[in-house]
């Protein structure tokens, strides 16, 4: 059923099945486990009649012990909107479930339903929950990693003071020359690096020269921002760049919590630096909805580096 349900759920997303050379030879499983839960940003856990378990002289069909850790496991972690349990139902009902989770939604599929009612049948059973995470992919994660923090404090600190200030000026001063930015004749691109090993100032150097792009300051009544801009105008609009160095941070985490008896930069590393670098992202595209943004939301794009 955990390949049925995997085969359903890679027609939208990218899901992996534990089974399948996730876990790394020479490791214990929860060592495995604990690096999972930082990896991922849904799971899903199949409840089925795999055990019979003897609880106050009644027995019951039960899942295997281990996938009732792991479900507690990654509920902690990930937290109750992006952990979610999917109950097999037997022919006298469903297995024992904790009691903890009795009351909780979850999906309840008919024993067997991608063999006696087929795939089809499967797909409909299964929408509400492709439904939910398509939904919730689009949120913000709060984790152990900081990228949502970082990108709040980003917005606040450097996007939303610059911008208003670009704004609200008629003219910007480069290299003598008055350049027209009123009517929002601006741009402000964000360089996303390609890896947090690359958010750094060497980075940004490397980022300034291939683009042939200067640095610039704009002073603000609170205080200079230094930033970069280029010299020629595209489409009649000044453009703007920054290079968000603050996501240094979050490489300096994933190494934290990728610590072990190794160096060197493994498949973790890069599965922890995308899921970093998509989450700030998709944070700031969430701020730039809100009212205060609303005076330079379109001037704000976003520029990923290959």
């Amino acid at each position: 059923m955990a390949k049925c349900i995997r085969d359903e759920l890679a027609k939208q997303f990218l899901p992996d099945l534990w089974s399948e050379h996730l876990f790394e030879l020479g490791e214990d499983t929860l060592t495995n486990l604990l690096r999972f839960v930082q990896c991922y940003d849904f799971a899903v856990l199949v409840i089925s009649d795999d055990d019979v378990t003897t609880s106050r002289k009644q027995s019951q069909p039960s899942p295997r012990d281990n996938v009732i850790l792991e479900l507690g496991l990654f509920l902690g972690a990930l937290g109750r909107r992006r952990a979610f349990v999917v109950v097999v139902r037997t022919e006298e009902g469903s297995p024992k479930v904790p009691t903890d989770l009795l009351g909780n939604n979850g999906v309840y599929l008919s024993k067997n339903v991608h063999k006696k009612l087929g795939r089809e049948r499967l797909s409909r059973e299964l929408k509400q929950l492709v439904e939910t995470i398509a939904a919730r992919n689009d949120e913000a994660s709060l984790q152990l990693l900081p990228s949502t923090g970082l990108a709040i404090g980003y917005f606040e600190n450097f996007i939303t003071p610059v911008c208003q200030e670009l704004a609200n000026s008629k003219t910007i001063s480069l290299d003598e020359v008055e350049i027209d930015v009123s009517k929002g004749h601006f741009d402000l691109a964000i360089v996303l690096p390609k890896t947090l090993s690359d958010a750094s100032i060497e980075g940004a150097k490397k980022f300034c020269e291939e683009k042939g792009v200067k640095e610039f300051s704009l002073k603000t009544s609170a205080r200079s921002f230094p930033f970069f801009v280029d010299s020629a105008l595209q489409k009649g609009r000044l453009v703007f760049y920054d290079y968000p160095t603050t996501l240094r941070a979050s490489h300096e985490s994933v190494q934290l919590a990728l610590a072990g008896p190794y160096i060197g930069y493994g498949k973790y590393h890069s599965v922890l630096d995308a899921k970093e670098i998509n989450n700030f992202e998709r944070t700031l595209r969430l701020l730039l909805r809100r009212p205060i943004a609303a005076g330079f939301r379109e001037n704000v794009r976003f520029l990923r580096l290959a």
